[in-house]
């Protein structure tokens, strides 16, 4: 009966140890199955690793070409608004130009009706002076030929426009003596 009570041990025993060898077995061959999934997704990951290194190397590209770009943006920015200040002196000066041109346009009409005035008084002494009788003329000194000068002078003056002369009676007399 021993030896029945041995063989029954014995075959627990070599079933105990044979299930923990199967189940042994079984783990290996899962991870042997895992393992070998995993070497077959290493291609796959490699590329995805590959792909990432470019978007990398891209990034890095966008990156410089966006500063370049923001500095060529903030280059042209100062172009514009130096731009702008030049079209603003520019106006400025544009107005003072305009100004002067009516300031210079009112000083000769200005001037011009000071010359016709001129003028007018001009031809009122030339009046007086022919009211004049001839002794006191010939006390003045005028004589004809000085109204002639006279008038040669004024139509001179009237041809060169702005540059009028002023009219002289020539041969006036300081007070001579009787």
């Amino acid at each position: 009966m021993m030896d029945v009570k041995f063989l029954n041990k014995y075959n627990e025993v070599a079933l105990d140890n044979f299930v923990a060898v199967v189940k042994q077995n079984i783990l290996f061959q899962a991870q042997l199955a895992t393992l070998t999934e995993q070497v077959q997704r290493i291609p796959d990951l490699e590329k995805q690793v590959a792909e990432m290194d470019e978007l990398k190397e891209k990034m890095d590209y966008l990156k410089e070409d966006n500063l370049t770009l923001a500095k060529e943006l903030n280059s042209k920015i100062s172009f514009i608004e130096e731009a702008s200040k030049t079209d603003a002196d520019r106006f400025r000066l544009q107005t003072a130009v305009n100004n002067q041109m009516r300031e210079n346009e009112s000083l000769k009409d200005i001037t011009i009706g000071l010359q016709n005035k001129l003028k007018e008084q001009t031809e009122y002494i030339v009046k007086l002076e022919d009211m004049l009788p001839k002794t006191a003329k010939k006390k003045l000194g005028i004589l004809n030929t000085d109204l002639q000068e006279q008038e040669k002078t004024e139509e001179l003056s009237q041809e060169e426009g702005e540059k009028f002369d002023d009219v002289k009676l020539n041969n006036m007399s300081t007070g001579g003596t009787f």
